[in-house]
Order: C-alpha cells, then structure tokens, then sequence
C-alpha cells in the first residue's frame, strides 16, 4: 500500500467572517486516497471551513496546510491550482458556451494572457466526459438548469487537475442517478490519490462516501473517525435534536439513518403512562406515534436486535432486554410485571405469542391496570392455548378491543383522564 500524504491540514484553526469566530480552534487532516465528510447543523460553519481555503472566510488564527505549505506562504494562482472547490450554488455572470466555462478550470495552469494548448483540451475533454456534460459543450451556461450547471462547475474542477478537492454539499440540485455518478467519481478520484474534504448534509451519502466523517457543532469541529464511530444514536440527538434509529444498510453495508422523531416535535404536555407490549416490530408505529402525543411510554419482554427493540433504545424507552431468539426468563418477567402495574394503561398489539413470549400477556392481564388490546388472538397463539386463554380473560375483566392502531388514541383517551 502507498503511503499517504497529509495534502489539508488544519492546525488550531480558528475561521469566521470580519473577525468574527465561526469555529474556534479546528485540527484535521485530510489524506491522499480518503474522502473526510463533514457533516453537522446548518449555520455550524462547516462551509466557513472550506471558504478560509479559497479566502472567502478568515483565518483568524492558527494554520491551515495545503500540500506540507502553510496557506499564507502560497500565491493564489498555486493555491488554484491545487485546490478544487464545488459550491453549493454555482452562479454565473456571462453567457459563456459550457466548454468555454468548463475551460475556466485550465486557468492556474496557463501563463498570463496565455492560450489553451492540447492538453488543456484534453482536460477539459476528459473532464465533461466523466461528468456527463460532453453533450451540453455549446450551450450557453445561464440558459442551462441548475443540475446540468452543477455538473459543469463539477467538471471545471477536474479540468483543473487539483490535489485536493473541496465539495460544499455538491449534489443538492443533482437527480438520483446523476448524484450518484458525482460521488462514485469522487470515491474513483480519491482511489487514484486525491484528497477529498465534503460537506454532506445527508448522512447516509456522508456514511456511504467518506472514509472518516467529523461534526462541525457549537463553534468547534470534533475529531473525525469512521462513520460507525461518529455517526450514533447519541450524536444525532445532541447534535441534531433527533432522536433516530442507525442500523446497516443490508445492500451497501453502510450505515442507515431513520430519523424518529424531532425532540421538539414531542407533546409538551405530560399525556400519561402507557405500557406497550410488541415484538417482531409490530408496536414501532403506535410507539412512535404516542411518544409524539407525549405519552410515557415504556415497553415489554424484547428481543435486542429486534425492531421494537430498536426503538425503544433510540427512544430511551424503558424495557426487559433479552437476547436474540431468547425466551423470557424470570427477570425479564419481573422488570414487565413492574413497568405494567407502573402504567396508567396497557396496549398489547397485534404479536404473536409463543412459549417464549406470552409470558407478556400474561403479566399485562394481570396487572390490574386498564387494558387495549389490538386485533384478534385468532392465528396468533403459538402457546399451546395459553394466549388465547389470557386473551379471553382480558376480555371478561373489561378489556377494550379495537381492530387498528388508529383505534388505540381514542380508546387511551377514553381509559385515562387528561392531566391538566
């Protein structure tokens, strides 16, 4: 393996507008060969980051390499020439033809008042063939889309030949299909010895493309790491506010994000207490749905790994954790009969019940506290008849019975007086 070169460097960096700190103090380093993302709230300054390059931020304080040079010791025209930025909005002034714009990027590379020679066709040539912008070379650029614009200002880089590629969420006005072919090109790029620092406002492409991902949050940027490491649960509540659920993509093998629920979204009034029993990820749904009417929810007996288990773990929700494929043991019957009788209602949803689980319709029936129950315990029972045996004394003692979830606010509210 090639040994890589630290191409970006920031060291105590601190960046802003008209002496003005955005982010104090920043250290990174950006190899040949890797894509570093950098991903956080809008207004954090990830962009301010990437400006102090071109000198569109300051550079307050500290240092900031290009290449082992510090950037205060480099002339404009070698910072452009090792230096490619793509902008989140690209502009233009004049109705120049694409390939006369694409050419722009030959610009560090020629002497003053200089012409363009057969290698600078062939960049640009090269450039508008691997961005998929070949057919648009005599079209006026302000006539053009803002995602065909996009690729070209794409391709204006790469004609350039930089070292080090700097990308400020380049793919906002791009198609799926164009998306993809930027960032593969980009991932093929930085295989071949580029230095890619991005900033990615979907975490998924952030976690998919970068090799190491940092968070730009509160005026400082943290550490970067692989994206299993930074992108968490706990991050994207601290940072983001949203409480979310992260798993692995099972085509990609990268990390998927599922958003939940927006910390500010949930009820502000206290609903009351409910007791969920589900498995098999049947009771995600309602559970979501009650936490954002601003219920406490806690759950049953779950399987970790399980969807149910899932949530309620992103959700911080209360619940017996058993391992995968396990029955309930003593203990996890224990920790459900405390959380049910702790309820001011019990919903049990539409799971089957086996020998390894009816035990949570068990401790719910008998909990004393009132009961939903969703759907028919027809096809359900597993347990030998013994769910449809609790099931049916569920019933007699006053049980409410709804088809859907959709039944299961009325019924709760019905069951549990509002608190004022």
């Amino acid at each position: 393996m090639n040994r890589r070169e630290v191409l970006l460097r920031y060291a105590e960096a601190t960046v802003g507008y008209a002496g003005e700190a955005v982010v104090r103090g920043a250290g990174l380093t950006v190899e040949s060969g890797e894509i570093v993302g950098l991903v956080g709230p809008n207004g954090a300054g990830k962009s301010t980051l990437l400006r102090a390059i071109t000198g569109d931020s300051e550079l307050l304080c500290g240092s900031i390499e290009l290449a082992g040079v510090r950037l205060v010791d480099l002339t404009p025209q070698r910072r452009a020439s090792l230096v490619g930025v793509v902008p989140q909005q690209v502009s233009v002034a004049f109705s120049f033809a694409a390939a006369e714009f694409v050419e722009m990027g030959r610009h560090p590379h020629l002497p003053r008042f200089g012409r363009p020679g057969p290698e600078d066709v062939r960049a640009v040539e090269t450039a508008m063939d691997l961005t998929d912008t070949a057919h648009l070379a005599d079209k006026p650029v302000d006539a053009l889309s803002g995602g065909d614009l996009q690729r070209l200002a794409f391709a204006q880089v790469l004609a350039t030949e930089p070292r080090i590629l700097l990308l400020d969420e380049p793919v906002s006005h791009l198609d799926l299909n164009h998306r993809l072919q930027v960032l593969d090109l980009t991932r093929a790029l930085a295989e071949k010895g580029l230095g890619v620092l991005a900033v990615f406002h979907d975490l998924e492409l952030a976690c998919r493309y970068a090799d190491r991902i940092a968070v730009v949050a509160s005026g400082s940027l943290h550490p970067a790491g692989p994206p299993a490491r930074v992108v968490t649960a706990e991050m994207l509540r601290s940072v983001f506010g949203v409480r979310a659920v992260v798993g692995t993509d099972p085509v990609t093998g990268t990390l998927a994000v599922t958003p939940i629920i927006r910390d500010g979204a949930v009820a502000r009034a206290e609903r009351g207490r409910v007791h969920v029993v589900g498995g098999s990820g049947v009771a995600a749904p309602l559970v979501r749905r009650l936490v954002l009417k601003g219920w406490t929810v806690t759950a049953g007996a779950l399987n970790t790994g399980d969807a149910d288990a899932t949530l309620a773990e992103a959700l911080g929700l209360e619940f017996a954790a058993i391992p995968p494929f396990a029955p309930m043991d003593a203990a996890a019957a224990i920790t459900c009969a405390r959380l049910a009788e702790a309820a001011d209602a019990i919903v049990v949803c539409e799971v089957p019940f086996g020998h390894g689980n009816v035990d949570n319709l068990l401790v719910s029936v008998r909990a004393g506290r009132p009961l939903v129950l969703v759907g028919e315990i027809e096809g359900r029972d597993f347990a030998g008849g013994a769910a449809a045996s609790y099931w049916t004394e569920a019933v007699a003692g006053g049980a409410r019975v709804v088809p859907t979830f959709d039944e299961v606010e009325a019924a709760l509210d019905a069951l549990v007086p509002a608190r004022h």
